[in-house]
């Protein structure tokens, strides 16, 4: 594979960052951890990116791991197997502790890993086409997976994430929808645009608070209630402290004294 498997397009304060190996369903080979990180330090050291999306060419948004590239029916090294899966993990951590707020569009079907991709974001937006499958069993894999039980359960909780992992299910997009896994369903050909309206939604907000809200979503799922709020406390302080907000909070007052 090439470095272009991997897209990173500005458009303003938005980065697209687009699986680009439709020919193999966008699956994951032995050169996607150093690409998506690469495209991943790009959209964090780009000071004018103020949010993410998460999308790929093709008919399939992410077909997993690639079957004939990292696996085989032959004994493998297992030292360079789990290096390789070590690299896959780093990719969702980084998409999961993004600093910026990143949305999954979800264009088609995502296969296990694929799936993960998405999960790892803050949100996805699917177009009717997209479906979650979670095929880990159908080939003799377990779960255990690119984080797949962690993020599964954070969406569905422990009884339905254990349904869905164990019997290698489907979850279309509508059903993903009541189950909370996708924010929205769309047209296919609407995917783009309402994906783009609700991203500049986000970037028209403060920068920092959009920052700062994003870490605190992050950490209250890993902590107790009461740690969450005290948390949010020091957060929260430091957010009243910020030139933003003096500016935005003056602005809506003086709004506010028009009326």
């Amino acid at each position: 594979m090439s470095e272009d498997e991997i897209l990173v397009r500005k458009d303003g304060p938005i980065a697209w960052i687009t699986l680009n190996r439709p020919e193999k369903r966008n699956a994951q080979g032995l050169t996607f951890t150093t690409n998506m990180l690469t495209a991943l330090d790009r959209v964090e050291n780009d000071a004018e990116v103020a949010v993410a999306v998460l999308t790929a060419n093709g008919p399939v948004f992410g077909g997993g791991g690639d079957l004939k590239e990292i696996m085989s029916v032959e004994q493998q090294d297992p030292e360079q197997e789990l290096e390789l899966i070590r690299g896959y993990n780093k990719v969702i951590s980084r998409l999961y502790y993004l600093s910026r707020p990143i949305i999954a569009a979800v264009n088609g079907p995502a296969f296990g890993g694929g799936t993960c991709l998405a999960l790892a974001c803050d949100f996805a937006i699917a177009s009717e086409r997209a479906e979650y499958h979670f095929v880990f069993a159908r080939i003799g894999l377990s779960a255990a997976d690119m984080g797949a039980p962690f993020l599964l359960q954070r969406h569905l909780g422990a009884a339905r994430a254990a349904r869905y992992l164990l019997t290698a299910a489907r979850v279309g997009a509508e059903e993903g929808k009541v189950l909370g896994l996708f924010a929205d369903v769309v047209l296919a050909e609407r995917l783009t645009e309402e994906t783009r309206r609700i991203a500049i939604d986000i970037a028209g907000q403060s920068r920092r608070a959009t920052t700062i809200t994003k870490l605190a979503l992050r950490r209250s799922t890993e902590t107790t209630f009461d740690a969450a709020l005290e948390y949010d406390a020091y957060l929260q302080s430091f957010a009243f402290r910020s030139e933003g907000h003096k500016q935005r909070l003056k602005a809506f007052l003086d709004k506010s004294r028009k009326a």
